[in-house]
């Protein structure tokens, strides 16, 4: 894979899992169907990384816009775990 596309498929990733922290935030936690889209968004994106990595291999994992989406999404699913418990 070139870096381009590389920068282009890590560009779309991260545009998902914004829209996957917006769903989160938007739901609050107390919106169970809005919390299942997030959390489908949050899946979606981590068979995206997968498959980056799995196509890049090493370019990609050395990559700091994929280490920084792999966080973010460590990230975003801690937040969603939180506000889980928070409204159980």
């Amino acid at each position: 894979m070139s870096n381009q596309n590389l920068h282009e498929q890590l560009q779309q990733i991260s545009r998902h899992l914004q829209e996957a922290q917006s769903s989160i935030l938007e739901a609050r936690g107390t919106d169970p169907e809005l919390m299942a889209q997030a959390h489908e968004q949050l899946q979606r994106v981590e068979q995206e990384l997968q498959d980056t990595q799995h196509q890049s291999g090493k370019e990609a994992t050395e990559n700091s816009q994929f280490q920084q989406a792999y966080e973010q999404l460590h990230d975003t699913r801690q937040q969603m775990q939180q506000l889980k418990q928070n409204n159980d």
